[in-house]
């Protein structure tokens, strides 16, 4: 086995982690329900939960402000990310009935 040192994380990946802490705190602060907010077909509702952004988070290049936006964002199980992640028409619907 080899073993290697960890990768250190970068400027991208540290606005990531700082913007995943300004979110959860957004959904504290604002009492967000535990469960997803796409509601497509086949969701999983409270189950697996995870952050959908509006654009890949690469098109962020690591913007703390636009990554942790409340517009930018969503709450979405696993199923209903993966949907919403693969069509882009899908994704603008979403966020306009969410977000407007």
């Amino acid at each position: 086995m080899k073993r290697t040192s960890l990768k250190r994380v970068g400027a991208r990946g540290k606005a990531n982690i700082a913007a995943n802490k300004l979110i959860r705190q957004e959904i504290q602060d604002r009492d967000m329900p535990n469960s997803c907010e796409m509601s497509l077909v086949g969701c999983l509702r409270g189950m697996f939960l995870t952050i959908a952004h509006k654009h890949k988070r690469a098109w962020y290049k690591g913007n703390l402000d636009l990554l942790s936006d409340y517009q930018e964002w969503v709450i979405a199980c696993t199923n209903c990310h993966n949907l919403q992640e693969h069509d882009k028409e899908l994704t603008e619907d979403i966020f306009n009935r969410l977000r407007p």
